[in-house]
Order: C-alpha cells, then structure tokens, then sequence
C-alpha cells in the first residue's frame, strides 16, 4: 500500500512538473516571437502584408520601436489584457480622427490594425510604431520646416515618443495624443472650417466664365451666376445691385482681397478656385500651427505678416491691434521670435549696407544735398565723428568700395519715424514707425525692407509699458514723442514678440479668412505635404 502510495505520488510531481514546463514553454514561446519582430527590425525595414491587405504597411521608426520594447522587456502593449485592447482601440480612434487635420491614416497603419490581419506580434509593433509616428507628427508637423520655408526660424516643441508611450500607459492613449494638438483655438477654428469646406466637395458649382468686369449696375447671365455663388439658390435679375455689392465685398474681405466690390480678374479666379484649393491653403496652416513651439506666454505681441496685422495680448485676452507693413517679397519679413527689451525714442537710422549700396549710393552721386536735407550722414572707415553727406566726393564710389556708416538723424524725414522698439535678433528685424503713414490705407502693405512698420507707435507704446509693468514711464514716452530728444527706455520686463504667416487665420469675431499669398510660402509647404503622403 505504501508502494502504491509513492507511486501515485511520484507520478503527481512528475505531472506537475510537466504541466508547468509546458506552460513555460508556452509563455516563453511568445516573448521570442516578440523579440525577434523587434530585433529584426533593425536588420530590415521590409514591406508587410495582410492576407487580405493589398496596402503595405513598413515601421517607420525602428530604433524608437526598438527602444521601446527594449525598455519593457518584450512585453505585449496593446494585446493580451483587456487594457491593452483597449488601449489599441483608442489609438486607431485617434488614427482615424487625425485625418482631419491632414495625416493619412495608412501612413499609421490603419488598415491592418483595424483588421488585426497579422500576426499579433507584428501588430504590437505596427501599433507602437503608429503611437511614435503620431507623437512626432503631432508635435512637429509632417514635414520639417528646414525642408518647406526657408524663412522659418522657429525653435519646435521637443518631442520624446518613447515617453509620450509610457505616459499613455498611465493616462491613456487618448489623452496623451490628444494634449499634442496645437491648443490654440485659432487650430481649432480652422479644423472647423476645413470639416464646413469637407461638407461641400461634393457641391457642384457652375463657373463664372470670362468676361467683361462686372460691378454697381451692370447687367447679365453673368450676374445672375454671381448671385447664385455668392446669395445662394434663388432666381435672380441680371441687375449688379446693392445686395450684391455688399455680399461681393464680404467676400473679397474673406479671400484677402480689396473690397472694392468690382469683380475683376483676381476677384474670378478667387470665386472660381475649387474648394480642393481652400482645403489645401488649410491644411497648410495647420502644419504651420504644429512648427510653432509650445507657447506659453500669456501676455505677448504677435505680427501676421500676410495679414498685415499686429495683435497684442494680455493675459491671454486680445488688448491691442493695428496694421502693420512688412517685407517686400524681395525683402521678406522671417518667421521667428524674440523679446522685445528696450525702446528708443527719436532714433538714429544707420542704414544697412544693402539699403546703403543698393538704394542710396545713386541719389548720393546725383544729389547729395537733398539727403542732408533729410538728415543723412556719413562716416568713413577708420574716422570717428558723422559728417553731412555732401562733404564727400562720392563719384567713384562703388559697391565694392563703399567703407562708409550712412546713417539718419532724428527728424521728420527719419526713416524710423518717432520711435523704434527693439527686440536684439540676428535677423536685424524690429518694429519702428514710419514718416509716411499713408501706405496704411492700403489692403496688402508689404513695402518694406523687411522690418516691420506700425501704424500707432504711441498705442503700442503705452501697451508694452503697461505689459511690462512701467505705466509710470507712459507720461515721459508721450513727451518724448513730441520733441526730438534721441533717448532709449530699458523694459524692466522684457515683452515676447511672435512673428508669424498664417494666411488662413481667425478675425477678431472667430471667423476663417484667407489673405493672399504674398511671399508664394503656401505651395512650397503644399507641395512637401504632398511628397510626404506620396512617400
């Protein structure tokens, strides 16, 4: 009995033992099918195919993928656990969702994750990789603005993928992808007027053909065709009325054009551009929002170069607003930011050596009398002290030999005007007023030599001494912009200067308007974005 007992006892342990080298056999099997996915990836980036998927799939980032699973030990994340199916279907939600603000799905692999038509160690790593490809877009952009605007010079958020994912796995996926968007609001409004534009690709519209300008009074199919785009279904005369007029000029206000309410060939292209084209513009704007760094600044100035326009806000409220001239497209205005510190009242001009060469030299040559009439000086290489510009003999002075400081006294001619506020770049770019103001009047006001023109420096005067904390000073800078005393006013806090192109941007009501391309930077970036969802 004893023999039988240690036999059955015997035959217990030998059964367990089994049963549990079976389970670990089992167990051990999936993490080297994991691994190995992993680690073959830094051998090759290969195509992958679902059975029934014709649309490869290829992992983007190997390294980070790598890294990932490196760090966790080859453990499944997002299949084998209720949590982890779950944090899988919010990641393909999130796929999904990004389409509207201009990432392709498949480029995320959406095909074969919502399928699951694969291996599941192959899906695990499509879907990390997925996560790191979305992490990085969101705060980055899809194309490197190195790559899309040459005169971007914008810091970019920094992106940390790998912990994004770990942070997903405490707060959820959702939440994290989604604290990536761009906060802004004006992000948000463009999204909602890409998903109105979205809701009319479908609409068809009848061109307005070529003809005659139409305007006030005028008559004509033309015009019952103009009224159908503009008022909406409805019969019509064939009258140019005053109904018209004004739905004309709210329109040309929203394309960036002049008001004016004459239909003429810009105001025809802008009616009959496709709706794909607005979508495009979009689009671009978007990816601009993801360049931008994470902001966070409550109180701050922001210049719109294509909108002509400078925007001032305290404590995230919009306080001030004026229009401003930039760059000609020759001389174009760059994208980037800096904190304005100091103010100078009734400045000196020292004229930049291109400006020098390229604009003065000629008139220095003809009639150096009526520059010291404007109170231009100059002064040699090597000598101290400005003289008048008529005291030298410029006639054979050339580009090559022009060792000359030109520069312009304070005055009624200067071309800074009463005041010059001053953020240290290496750009040489800061915001002055100007000694003819009436170019403000004007729609598209790219006249300068690439700094930027304000329309009442008094205003923003008394708003960055208040912003800055030195509304005591306000009485000193009024006085000084009424004599000609040259004198400089340090901020005791330095106030931040956003310098931007958003050509699709919100009004001060929240509505979407467009502005011209003036520096022709929106179809270099539509360009790249094609390349990239063809890639």
């Amino acid at each position: 009995m004893v023999v039988l007992q240690n036999r059955v006892a015997t035959l217990y342990w030998i059964s367990f033992f089994i049963m549990l080298t079976i389970s670990d056999v089992a167990q051990a099997s999936k993490q080297p099918n994991l691994r190995q996915r992993v680690e073959n990836l830094l051998v090759d980036s290969v195509e992958i195919y679902g059975s029934q998927n014709s649309n490869p799939s290829r992992v983007q980032n190997r390294v980070l993928v790598s890294e990932v699973y490196t760090q966790n030990g080859y453990q499944f994340i997002w299949f084998g656990t209720t949590e982890a199916e779950n944090r899988l279907q919010e990641l393909t939600h999130e796929i999904a969702d990004s389409e509207l603000h201009g990432f392709s799905p498949e480029y995320y692999h959406a095909s074969i994750l919502e399928s699951r038509d694969a291996n599941t160690a192959l899906l695990d790593v499509l879907a990390t990789d997925a996560f790191i490809s979305q992490t990085l877009h969101r705060l980055n952009g899809l194309v490197s603005p190195a790559n899309a605007d040459a005169q971007w010079f914008l810091k970019q958020r920094e992106a940390d993928p790998v912990a994004s994912l770990n942070r997903a796995l405490t707060i959820g996926v959702s939440a994290t992808l989604q604290a990536m968007w761009p906060s802004h609001h004006e992000y948000k409004l463009l999204l909602e007027k890409k998903r109105s534009l979205l809701s009319e690709v479908s609409t068809v519209t009848t061109p307005i053909p070529a003809g005659p300008t139409l305007k006030l009074n005028t008559t004509g199919d033309r015009v019952v065709l103009l009224k159908s785009r503009l008022l909406g279904p409805g019969t019509y005369s064939e009258q140019f009325d005053q109904e018209l007029l004004d739905a004309v000029k709210q329109f040309q206000m929203s394309a960036g054009l002049e008001p004016d309410g004459v239909v003429g060939s810009a105001t025809f292209e802008a009616l009959n551009a496709t709706t794909f084209s607005w979508l495009e513009r979009i689009d671009a704007n978007l990816e601009r929002w993801r360049w931008l760094p994470h902001q966070t600044w409550s109180t701050y100035l922001r210049v719109n170069i294509a909108s002509f326009q400078l925007r001032g806000f305290t404590e995230g409220k919009e306080t001030l607003g004026m229009p401003v001239i930039v760059g000609t497209p020759v001389r174009q205005t760059p994208v980037f930011a800096e904190s304005m510190k100091y103010i100078v009242f009734n400045p000196y001009w020292t004229v930049p050596f291109s400006i020098a060469t390229k604009d003065k030299l000629a008139k220095l040559k003809t009639n150096p009398s009526l520059l010291v009439e404007q109170g231009y000086e100059a002064q040699p290489a090597g000598v101290s002290g400005f003289s008048p510009v008529d005291e030298f003999d410029w006639t054979n002075v050339t580009r090559g030999t022009f060792h000359y400081t030109l520069r312009q006294k304070p005055g009624p001619h200067n071309a800074l005007g009463k005041v010059k506020f001053m953020l240290p770049n290496k750009h040489a770019i800061y915001l002055h007023d100007t000694p003819d103001h009436s170019l403000f009047s004007k729609l598209e006001r790219n006249f300068s030599s690439g700094c930027i023109r304000v329309s009442n420096p008094l205003k923003l005067s008394q708003w960055v001494l208040t912003n800055s904390g030195q509304i005591e000073a306000i009485p000193q800078a009024e006085q000084l912009l009424q004599s000609d005393e040259n004198s400089t006013m340090y901020l005791k806090k330095p106030i931040p200067v956003l310098i931007v192109y958003f050509t699709a941007f919100a009004d001060e009501t929240g509505s979407i308007v467009f502005r011209r391309d003036a520096y022709n930077r929106d179809s270099h970036i539509i360009e790249k974005l094609k390349e990239f969802k063809r890639a």
